[in-house]
């Protein structure tokens, strides 16, 4: 009996060093998209390089905002830690939220970023962007384009594209990105603006051709498609990015421990080729980049959305 108390008594005084020992990273989709399994890279990574029992929990909804508010009001003892989407910048210009995307999480790292690019079918009449704009000019309104969705990363490089080169197009939203890709494929749809991951399939089966890719250099994994900038349209950016964030109030101590943690990471070839083979592109930028990336954004899509005259939810 004494021995039985004594293995309670040691179980019962473990459990909170046991407890410290594991750390969550939060995913606001479902399992299997770029988010979770970026989390799950990152589980192995921490696992490795932080001695942490690594939990990923997948919580669905509001577009990622359910796993946001549940981070936000997490302790921010690094042991509580979300996967965020590049959607973190673009929901507040739709909708209300219970949390300030501005305060409510500690940005660590941008771990990675989709670039999005325009496409057409593999033999659409349009051979490059000068000659989709002509058109597009020329019948105002007429040609249609696909997107993963009103109020996605895709649907506002669109707006940005109509305001820099001064054209009107007509979106035809699909339920994702996907989708969207399939519709140029069949003819459905002259042209869709798409992730890079989610549209690089299509590219290296020949059905699709890129036009150019809205990312501030020319993509790794694309090397030979121009920028927007490279034909004239700089303020055409966009991307799908990815990075860990935790929530506000984090200490400078571990908020640097995991960060590097990431950074380490970043350059040891698996992880770049896991990143890559997501169709995506390593950043690596740390707590301040990462938060001057949020504060833009989250500044540009709230004038883009009011320019679009989306409205808020």
């Amino acid at each position: 009996m004494k021995k039985l108390l004594g293995t309670l008594i040691i179980c019962l005084v473990a459990m909170p060093a046991a407890a410290q020992d594991q750390m969550k990273i939060m995913v606001g989709f479902a399992a299997g998209g770029v988010s979770d399994v970026l989390a799950r890279i990152y589980a192995e990574e921490f696992k490795k390089r932080l001695n942490k029992i690594v939990i990923v929990e997948n919580r669905a909804g509001g577009s990622g905002t359910v796993a946001t508010g549940m981070v936000s009001r997490a302790e921010p003892d690094g042991n509580t830690l979300i996967m965020l989407p590049g959607t973190h910048t673009i929901i507040p210009a739709l909708q209300k939220l219970d949390f300030d995307p501005k305060t409510a999480l500690t940005p660590i790292n941008l771990i990675a970023s989709a670039p999005n690019l325009l496409i057409v079918r593999a033999d659409s009449k349009y051979q490059d962007i000068k000659s989709l704009v002509d058109d597009a000019k020329a019948n105002p309104g007429a040609l249609a384009y696909g997107t993963s969705g009103v109020g996605t990363t895709v649907h506002f490089m669109a707006v940005l594209l109509e305001n820099e080169a001064k054209i009107k197009l007509n979106h035809i939203p699909y339920k994702s990105s996907g989708e969207s890709v399939q519709a140029v494929i069949g003819g459905h749809i002259p042209m869709a603006f798409s992730a890079l991951n989610s549209a690089l399939p299509a590219i290296q089966s020949n059905q699709v051709r890129v036009l150019a890719i809205a990312s501030e250099k020319r993509s790794e994994l694309l090397p030979e498609i121009p920028t927007f900038a490279e034909k004239g349209l700089p303020d055409v950016k966009s991307d799908t990015w990815l990075g860990l964030a935790g929530p506000a109030k984090m200490p400078a101590d571990v908020v640097g421990k995991i960060n590097a943690a990431v950074m380490e990471s970043l350059t040891t070839p698996e992880v770049r080729k896991k990143i890559a083979d997501l169709g995506a592109d390593v950043v690596g930028a740390g707590p301040e980049q990462f938060n001057k990336v949020i504060l833009t954004e989250l500044d540009k899509f709230e004038r883009l959305a009011r320019a679009a005259n989306l409205p808020q939810q």
